[in-house]
């Protein structure tokens, strides 16, 4: 039940906006009605069972006092003896009681460590290796080499290669569902290849540690997550030697300087629940300023700047490309100027590579990437002009 509630919390505005108020109610309700039942029945099995767990000790006390005082009429027993025995039956009431309590909680307390115990020795399903990449903070050099990969019976990527300089920015273009995002888990190892190997300099990613990883390669994703935190706990993450300097040099990066300045408690603003008082755009850049400020070697951009203004963007990349030391940048890319801003161009369609060069080479030479980019100068030409026009409004 508590499963529903937090994703009808999560999904209100879905929820509201489609007119499915009742047929939520509904689906909570008969949630909440089997759990109701299930607690009633609970209840009505230890309305018997815990009065006789009370009744039972009492019922020996009685016995005792009931039986010693016939015999003592009879001249078996003595007082003393029968007031010892008497008082050694109260003495054991509590603890008989405490051991029915004790059976009464166990099917529910070993049903929980189960649970617990299994959260507790699960082991990922990504083996880690043990090399270390001793760069940090300078850039990676990201290779696939004939990559591919799939889930279950449906192949997503088959023999993708490519290489992603140190330094340099390459963008992944492709139609929807030709494979970009997976190839951005691929390259932070989300994922493993089905075959084909993922090179981080000249050591497969599978061979190097968590640690090094997570020090190497910093992922923004296409939906950003903002923690209930202040500005500054959201971008450092608690990791050591983040200072207040780096993390003014990662939102500034990220062109986020500014609107954190004219928060109303620069970076100790708490942000709100998924970041419920920042735009959308804001969020994103956000989220990039989280992962500059550990200076990644590599960082992967899954969409991550489409709810942030073209100029904007434009502003955030010029930054990336621009930055010292140099980042090499992977990025998932669906406006023109994100584009031309590459170094390189990799246009995918269902699951191949069809060509890679530079933007205006790709251009010239592959009808499929121009029908493309065309699309997307449409798309974004009719944002632009829903923009201007609930500005004007």
């Amino acid at each position: 039940m508590s499963a529903i509630a937090h994703e009808s919390f999560d999904g209100a505005l879905v929820v509201k906006t489609m007119g499915r108020e009742a047929e939520e109610t509904a689906r909570f309700a008969v949630r909440a009605g089997e759990l109701r039942d299930a607690l009633i029945s609970v209840g009505r099995l230890r309305g018997v069972f815990d009065p006789m767990l009370e009744t039972l000790p009492s019922l020996g006390t009685l016995a005792v006092l009931l039986v010693g005082a016939w015999r003592l009429r009879q001249g078996q027993v003595t007082v003393t003896e029968l007031v010892s025995v008497a008082f050694l039956f109260t003495v054991l009431a509590f603890p008989v009681r405490a051991i029915g309590w004790v059976l009464a909680e166990l099917p529910r307390s070993v049903a929980g460590w189960e649970r617990v115990r299994r959260v507790l020795t699960a082991e990922g399903e990504m083996p880690y290796g043990a090399g270390v990449r001793d760069a940090h903070g300078r850039p990676a050099t990201l290779r696939f080499d004939s990559v591919s990969f799939g889930y279950e019976d449906a192949a997503v990527l088959t023999d993708v290669s490519f290489t992603v300089p140190a330094g340099r920015t390459v963008a992944l273009v492709g139609p929807t569902g030709s494979g970009k995002s997976t190839i951005a888990s691929l390259a932070v190892r989300l994922v493993d290849p089905g075959s084909g190997t993922v090179f981080l300099d000249d050591t497969p990613s599978h061979e190097l540690s968590a640690a090094s990883l997570a020090e190497t390669i910093a992922l923004v994703p296409q939906v950003p997550f903002v923690f209930d935190d202040s500005v500054r706990a959201n971008v450092t993450l608690d990791r050591p030697g983040v200072a207040d300097e780096d993390v003014w040099a990662a939102l500034r990066m990220a062109q986020a300087d500014g609107f954190v300045a004219s928060l109303p408690e620069g970076l100790d603003t708490h942000v709100g629940e998924r970041g419920a008082t920042l735009s959308g755009g804001q969020r994103q850049r956000l989220t990039l300023s989280r992962a500059l400020a550990g200076r990644p070697g590599l960082l992967v951009l899954d969409d991550s700047t489409s709810a942030v203004d073209p100029r904007v963007e434009a502003a955030i990349l010029a930054s990336l490309r621009s930055a010292d030391p140099p980042v090499t940048i992977l990025v998932v890319a669906y406006r023109r100027a994100t584009i031309a801003l590459a170094d390189e161009v990799v246009y995918i369609e269902q699951g191949r590579v069809i060509a890679t060069g530079t933007h205006a080479e790709l251009l010239a030479t592959v009808p499929g990437y121009t029908d493309l980019v065309t699309a997307y100068e449409q798309a974004e030409a009719e944002r632009e002009r829903e923009r201007a026009f609930e500005e004007a409004l």
